[in-house]
């Protein structure tokens, strides 16, 4: 199957290359106005960020700052836990599960 296309030597691409293409890019700037086309002024673009993408912009930058692990809390816990201080509340855990479970299915229903 061949592959190349007529006209082409499959030679380097650069300015000094003898490629047809490269001779065009070379030698016709962009935008030049060669083809008639009146010069257009270039606009002015804007943007407005407001106040909320601001503080959201700060707080991602803030989180993403952050470490992902307290390791002040992970030496405190494990220095309890070494010790025999650390207590386990079975309460507290099921209350906190049985809220996980009552917030993950009022954001079901939403």
């Amino acid at each position: 199957m061949p592959t190349s296309i007529k006209g082409m030597d499959g030679g380097s691409i650069g300015p000094d290359s003898s490629n047809p293409i490269e001779k065009i890019r070379v030698s016709t700037p962009v935008n030049s106005g060669g083809s008639g086309a009146a010069a257009s002024n270039p606009s002015s673009d804007n943007v407005h960020i407001t106040e909320s993408a601001k503080t959201l912009a700060t707080l991602a930058q803030a989180v993403s700052e952050s470490p992902d692990v307290d390791m002040n809390k992970v030496s405190a816990v494990q220095h309890a836990i070494n010790s025999g201080s650390y207590k386990i509340n079975p309460e507290r855990i099921a209350d906190k599960m049985l809220k996980l479970e009552r917030d993950l299915g009022s954001a079901k229903r939403r």
